[in-house]
């Protein structure tokens, strides 16, 4: 379900969320905080996602080094 961006009369932030039928956020921010906020969300994703190729179950897709070789040939 996607996540709609919401900006109210005092030209306020927030992100409403069509699973919960809510807000995602407590109040509504200025836009430069909620670009912030939604950044390191992202970042932190991310963080995560990378983090699984130091296990025996990565979620991000992975080659070796002699497939890359190979297929750059």
């Amino acid at each position: 379900m996607p996540r709609f961006y919401v900006k109210n009369k005092q030209n306020k932030w927030n992100i409403f969320s069509t699973i919960i039928d809510n807000f995602l956020y407590d109040e509504f921010m200025e836009f430069d905080d909620l670009v912030n906020k939604v950044c390191k969300e992202i970042v932190e994703d991310k963080k995560k996602e990378l983090k699984t190729l130091l296990t025996n179950a990565p979620v991000v897709n992975v080659m070796s080094y002699e497939k890359a070789i190979e297929r750059k040939r």
